[in-house]
């Protein structure tokens, strides 16, 4: 199997890991507040990092490591942050899809940061990401101007939130690429997550909020399995970033969650799904193939 064919698989396997980790997430924040979710779904996978980085034994840990690797820890706070408010506020269909904007802002970040300049087929497919975006949310009999996408868009809090969450995990793409550069996948893992972790805890203690880590015992299954798809999903994220391109592989992961979004929101959450909807995501996932081509 070649270097390229592996790290797309990756990314399809990350992809459909996410849409498990958003499932579960949504599920818990109805019974949970974000910041001890963050916490224990982050702290649950440092054993299984660590262990990793033991049996790998590459304790390599360069200096041009800490600036990337501390960007995308407080990057990835923030948008875990916001991500979980989202889906509590607004549906799940109409919100994931807008992750899709994440290639988006990849794909321009990406020229600065790492040299990685999108062609003009990739252009083209930007624009048709941005405009499926606006897209999205308009009801039955809204025109498809864009003055009635900008208002369909400001309807929805969650969807305003997941815009901003795509432009932040956008940037923590790039500074995840620059950080295993000098760093092994695992070990930046470990430290990604032990990051958040810490950055959760603290908040918790220090807002005097420490009485908010008290679980409910019916959520510790849906906890656990939380942990266990966000292991799977992280750690193929993070080898698919070491053989793809950062924005190839951000196309995969959300051409794919907005697909099951649509499907998971449907089946678990009766969420409705019109003509709109559909054609947005459809246009999405065209925009985002155009990215990856």
């Amino acid at each position: 199997m070649s270097v390229a064919l592996a790290g797309l698989l990756l990314a399809a396997g990350a992809a459909l890991a996410y849409s498990g980790l958003d499932l579960c997430r949504k599920v818990l924040m109805a019974r949970m507040r974000a910041l001890p979710l963050l916490f224990y779904v982050s702290a649950g996978q440092l054993p299984f990092f660590l262990a990793w980085v033991a049996v790998q034994g590459d304790w390599r840990l360069g200096s041009g490591y800490y600036l990337p690797g501390g960007g995308s820890i407080v990057l990835n706070i923030a948008a875990n942050l916001l991500f979980l408010r989202a889906v509590r506020v607004s549906p799940f269909s109409a919100t994931i899809p807008f992750l899709s904007l994440t290639p988006v802002f990849v794909a321009l970040l990406s020229i600065p940061m790492l040299g990685e300049v999108p062609s003009p087929r990739q252009g083209f497919g930007i624009l048709v990401v941005v405009f499926a975006a606006f897209r999205l949310n308009l009801e039955a009999g809204e025109g498809l101007s864009a003055r009635a996408g900008w208002k369909a868009l400001l309807r929805e809090k969650g969807s305003v939130m997941m815009v901003g969450v795509s432009f932040f995990w956008a940037l923590a793409t790039p500074l995840d690429k620059l950080a295993m550069a000098a760093a092994t996948p695992q070990w930046h893992g470990l430290a990604l997550n032990a990051g958040v972790g810490i950055g959760c805890g603290a908040l918790l203690f220090a807002g005097g909020r420490a009485a908010e880590l008290k679980t409910d015992r019916r959520d510790t299954g849906m906890l656990v399995l939380s942990v266990l798809v966000s292991v799977v999903a992280l750690a193929f994220l993070l080898l698919a970033l070491t053989m793809a391109w950062a924005g190839v592989v951000e196309s995969i992961k959300r051409a794919v969650g907005s697909v099951m979004a649509v499907v998971l929101g449907r089946l678990f959450f009766a969420e409705s799904v019109n003509r709109h909807k559909v054609g947005a995501i459809v246009m999405m996932a065209v925009g985002i193939l155009l990215i990856l081509l």
